[in-house]
């Protein structure tokens, strides 16, 4: 199985589909309009589900209705925009395209701080994507500096960026960091084989869910836990929450595939969920997005006219972060609130 990161973050690997038709020559296929700017609206989920599989659910004699606000991120003038992650200042990082070569996709960060987006971009590397911000505004993500596949980590703070390398490793992509510091993300070992790691004062650390391949952590919190997805030997995907060095595997009831991308510090989860989609020629393994919270599942769902594909990234507090795709590929970032009961409306103009 080709790596995520490592063929094109398969969060944006929508791109390529996008790409392909104008590296062809052919002509683009029709795309929604792109609105730059930011809103929210008020949207009633479905009931929740009951986690059977999860170590920690509890049961719960009656379901719960989620209220969910959200608002749209679209970098101006770019063909696609993604959202990977969230503090509590609001400030959101993310990627933009455009255009692809076959087999990679080329994308600038950019960095949404108050109302303002701003580009984020390693000095002289052909493509960097960031992926994590924490509540001090340290930012973390990977680059590559040939279009090689080659990927580095960075840490970006107080203007100044960082590299970080599994010792090693020819790729290394952080997927977050917590305030107190710590890094996770992914490296890529010289066979090709995907493994999780944690930075922790200078120490590096691999970590792999027993029996699997294919480990990623994709969300810390300013406890220490770690969410994120495996595969197994008969490819299925699975969550997973690893707390003092046990791990817990996590299924969304009825559905083969399931990644956990975010927890926050009350132990709330975001993730995502499906059998796969085929959209604009591109399957994806998951295609919902859910809530976890105290063992109970809550399907989430933006309340857009043409959401084909919905995945979360980052969560902080109640807000957590991601992409939709519509049935055309456009790829759309968005920020989304959860709240039992009333949700103030909130509006942000693009500067």
């Amino acid at each position: 199985m080709l790596k995520r990161k490592q063929i094109c973050l398969i969060a944006v690997l929508a791109l390529l589909a996008i790409g392909l038709f104008a590296i062809s020559g052919q002509s683009q296929p029709p795309t929604a309009p792109r609105v730059s700017g930011f809103g929210r609206a008020n949207h009633l989920t479905s009931q929740a589900r009951q986690s059977p599989r999860h170590s920690q659910a509890r049961s719960k004699q009656q379901p719960e209705a989620v209220s969910l606000s959200y608002g749209l991120i679209d970098f101006p003038r770019s063909t696609a925009s993604t959202a990977f992650g969230i503090n509590k200042k609001g400030d959101v990082v993310g990627g933009y395209g455009p255009v692809p070569p076959p087999g990679w996709f080329e994308t600038t960060g950019d960095w949404l701080k108050g109302n303002t987006y701003h580009t984020l971009a390693f000095p002289g590397a052909a493509y960097s994507v960031p992926y994590g911000i924490n509540d001090k505004r340290v930012i973390v993500g990977f680059y590559d500096l040939a279009g090689d596949g080659d990927a580095r980590g960075y840490q970006y703070k107080a203007g100044k960026f960082t590299t970080i390398d599994y010792p090693g490793a020819p790729f290394t992509a952080p997927d977050a960091i917590n305030n107190s510091g710590e890094i996770i993300g992914i490296y890529i070992d010289n066979s090709n084989i995907q493994h999780g790691f944690t930075l922790k004062d200078g120490v590096y650390t691999s970590i792999d869910v027993p029996n699997s391949y294919d480990t990623e952590p994709r969300g810390i919190n300013s406890k220490g836990v770690i969410v994120g997805d495996y595969y197994d030997f008969n490819n299925i995907q699975h969550g997973f929450i690893y707390q003092d060095g046990q791990f817990t595997t996590v299924d969304y009831p009825g559905t083969t595939n399931t990644v956990l991308s975010g927890i926050n510090d009350a132990g709330q989860m975001i993730g995502t969920y499906g059998d796969g989609l085929i959209v604009a020629g591109i399957d994806w393994g998951t295609s919902n997005i859910f809530l976890l919270d105290q063992g109970t599942f809550t399907p989430l769902a933006l309340p857009l006219g043409d959401v084909q594909v919905t995945w979360s990234y980052a969560m902080n507090g109640d807000e957590f972060v991601g992409f939709y795709v519509d049935s055309t590929g456009n790829l759309f970032g968005y920020e989304a609130q959860i709240a039992n009961g009333a949700i103030s409306q909130i509006s942000r103009s693009q500067q």
